[in-house]
């Protein structure tokens, strides 16, 4: 890899525990060493899974702590970094003129220092994941990097003014170091250093090797958080709204005696543990406003993590106003990383992503993921970490509770021989009356079955709202020609483009590219296109011809991209002024959705073509939640479910409203063909611009990590193959998938493998990414 030029610091290899916990004037230190130079091992976050040995200044030998925050010269920059171990000797075989000194401590934020517990989940999460430590750190500093610290200040130090008062400062020294001992705070950096030439420079720099002056930060200068990064809940009745009202009513439910009883103790404990809770959306919320109350008694912080920032407003509104706790909502990205003010010794309650499992709060007793199961848990970027995982090393640290919710956990959450399972099962007067229609029995090209035509119908008479649901934006998946079978692929990601005939053109569903639609077969020269697959605006326009007196609205991803009218649209699903809603999965990425008279889901089995281990998964996951859709039976509530596979056992769990019909036939499949939970998986790909180099570079680390397998490992290698998904252009992407068993060995074989293999390719030549645990495959 790369290393920043001068060699004036040494690399140390990539420790695998913390050296050190204690501030130096608690290790017991010959009385000899006392007055030694002493050298700080400093992790910088940068994409460097090694530290860096740096000279500790005198003004600082008798402070500088474990975990504390350093700006360090790296290269020609200022880096921020955090102290992992100190010593009285420097790395053997290195001379100490060979290396740079540390500038001063970190500025511009409250928390100078990294506690053991956030700086070990730092090297815990680089460990599980291969990724850089320093990458890592970034995730638990609170604030930006260093060029955004608060200005350095040069202040004279006793030494300093002994020498003037004394008068044996030299002649050509004593004019700066006069000027910045006349200020008792100093003098900011800026002011002494801009001059053009190079003798202020120079001359501070003199007075810092004699120790007469010392550089360090500036005062921290109080500012207000903007609005859109920290957002306080305040408990103002009119923030909710009506919808919001509505929805507490339903949440006010007698206290479960024995969630409350297991929650006190597991929170008193001060050691890690996980339950799983499963329970529907109004259970989960008023079982979570109660363990925030437990926690808050023992004064204690909570963290509750959402998969997407509309849900953790909504979440934090609700929460406001059930606990009557102040509840802050925290940014959607470390890029703002002033997640929250610190808030001393007072417990805090923090709504926010998946990056706030990072919060810097004191105390934590329990960390909440809800509906763990979201794919926006999963960090896409490196450290590719996941959120539900991350929270549980953390609560190892903390010694906190972590409760994993959702109506329909995820199977590694369902089967964590780990965790203790708290079910609450639906009431059946919630559930709607759920029929199947079997498309084999309807004519071919059947979008709107003659049951569900009528079943609409019927609907928009009485007023009651109609929900058609398909997991498919646009108007068709793709178009294929009559004549040669020709369909249109994107050139970077290789998936076929989708039509839209609502903007005319097509598009990659992975990275987003748009191509008008061709004139012709660019093989054949036919003019003659069919459409395969329905998309919602095909169902958009079936509808519009068939009621053309209802209310029409189609909520997907291309109607909810945009803010204003993705506001407009949900004001008006919470007002019922629609008769017909139209919509995909982004229905479900905000507040619970109203429940209608009649939910239509159209093609029940579309998401099990899906060349992913998990399809099944997750199409059981979005019937579940279409289902939860519908209004009760009581009511006149119905689903009517399409489907061409109506024996599978994703359909047929919600079809008899039995999750463990789904759940043991799921694991079964998953342990005949070695998938998580039944093993741990990740997938590798090396990518570049040249193709030939990118394929031999993906044989090679093949070959490299099947020669670092010992024959007792139990560990699986498929590939490498063409991988498909969202590349920059002209890039190519080869796949290496690894099975095993055991994790820690998995890792390590994983991570020995990368550091040969970016010693063999030069950076920039190929790229090697290392996704543990991979979400989405397909």
């Amino acid at each position: 890899m790369r290393l920043p030029p001068a060699p004036r610091h040494v690399v140390l290899p990539f420790p695998t525990l913390l050296q050190c916990r204690m501030p130096l004037d608690q290790r017991r230190l010959p009385a000899a060493h006392a007055t030694a130079t002493l050298y700080a091992d400093v992790i910088v976050p940068r994409h460097i899974a090694k530290a860096f040995t740096y000279v500790v200044p005198p003004a600082l030998a008798q402070t500088l702590a474990i975990g504390q925050r350093v700006l360090v010269p790296f290269g020609p920059t200022m880096l921020e970094g955090a102290v992992i171990s100190l010593s009285d000797q420097p790395p053997m075989g290195m001379k100490a003129a060979y290396l740079k000194e540390i500038r001063s401590l970190a500025s511009g934020t409250d928390d100078l220092n990294l506690s053991p517990a956030r700086l070990e989940l730092s090297r815990a999460i680089a460990e599980y994941y291969v990724a850089p430590w320093g990458q890592c750190l970034r995730l638990v500093l609170s604030k930006t990097p260093a060029k955004q610290a608060s200005p350095l200040r040069h202040v004279a130090t006793d030494q300093g003014r002994s020498v003037l008062v004394s008068g044996t400062c030299p002649d050509h020294l004593r004019p700066m170091l006069s000027r910045i001992t006349r200020q008792a705070r100093g003098l900011l950096s800026s002011t002494l250093l801009k001059a053009r030439d190079q003798t202020s420079r120079e001359t501070v720099k003199a007075l810092e090797q004699l120790s007469w002056v010392v550089a360090t930060a500036s005062p921290v200068v109080k500012t207000t958080v903007p609005k859109r990064q920290t957002q306080p809940i305040t408990q103002n009745g009119d923030r909710a709204g009506e919808a919001d009202r509505a929805l507490l009513e339903k949440i006010r439910t007698e206290p479960d005696r024995s969630w409350t009883t297991r929650v006190a103790a597991c929170v008193q404990s001060n050691q890690a543990r996980k339950i799983v809770l499963c329970a529907p959306w109004e259970d989960r919320v008023s079982r979570l406003a109660d363990a925030i109350q437990q926690t808050h008694a023992v004064g204690k912080s909570a963290i509750i993590l959402a998969g997407e920032i509309a849900r953790a407003e909504w979440l934090g509104r609700l929460l406001s106003t059930l606990t009557d706790l102040p509840i802050t909502i925290v940014p959607t990205s470390p890029a703002s990383d002033n997640r929250t003010a610190k808030q001393g010794t007072t417990p805090s309650v923090i709504v926010g992503t998946r990056s706030a499992v990072f919060a810097p709060l004191p105390s934590i007793g329990l960390i909440w993921v809800d509906r763990e199961e979201d794919p926006a848990f999963k960090e896409p970027q490196e450290p590719r970490y996941h959120a539900r995982e991350v929270a549980w090393m953390r609560a190892q640290g903390e010694g906190a509770l972590v409760v994993l919710a959702s109506a329909h956990p995820s199977l590694e959450s369902a089967f964590d021989p780990g965790a203790e399972t708290y079910a609450v099962s639906p009431e059946p007067a919630r559930r709607p009356s759920i029929e199947l229609v079997d498309l084999n029995q309807e004519p071919g090209g059947t979008l709107l079955s003659g049951t569900l035509v009528a079943a609409i119908q019927e609907a928009v008479a009485r007023k009651a709202g109609v929900l058609l649901f398909l997991n498919r934006k646009g108007y068709a998946r793709t178009l294929v020609c009559r004549d040669c079978g020709w369909m249109p692929r994107c050139p970077s990601c290789e998936v076929t483009l989708a039509y839209s005939r609502e903007a005319g053109s097509l598009s990659c569903r992975y990275c987003g590219k748009a191509d008008a639609l061709p004139q012709s077969c660019p093989i054949c020269k036919a003019a003659r296109f069919n459409t395969v697959g329905d998309g919602t605006e095909r169902v958009e326009l079936d509808a519009r011809r068939l009621f053309p007196q209802a209310k029409i609205a189609r909520l997907d991803g291309s109607r909810l991209h945009r803010t204003a009218a993705a506001r407009d649209l949900w004001e008006g699903v919470r007002l019922g002024t629609w008769d017909i809603l139209i919509g995909t999965q982004a229905l479900f990425q905000r507040e619970p959705f109203p429940r209608r008279g009649l939910v239509g889901i159209l093609h029940a089995d579309s998401g099990l073509h899906v060349p992913d281990f998990r399809a099944a998964e997750h199409t059981y996951q979005l019937l579940d939640k279409a289902v939860s859709c519908g209004q009760p039976a009581t009511e006149g509530g119905r689903v009517i479910v399409q489907t061409r596979l109506p024996s599978h056992h994703a359909v047929q769990a919600i079809l008899s409203a039995d999750p463990h019909r789904f759940y043991d036939e799921e694991l079964a499949a998953r342990r005949l063909l070695n998938y998580p939970p039944a093993c741990h998986l990740a997938a590798l790909s090396a990518s570049g611009r040249n193709p030939q180099e990118v394929e031999s570079a993906a044989i090679e680390w093949k070959s490299c990590l099947e020669g670092s397998l010992d024959r007792r490992a139990s560990i699986t290698l498929l590939g490498p193959v063409t991988a498909m998904g969202r590349l920059p252009k002209g890039h190519h992407r080869h796949q290496i998938l690894v099975k095993g068993t055991d994790r820690p060995l998995l890792c390590r074989l994983i991570q020995g493998s990368v550091e040969r293999m970016e010693g063999t390719y030069r950076r920039g030549q190929v790229k090697f990414v290392v996704d543990i645990d991979p979400v989405e495959m397909g």
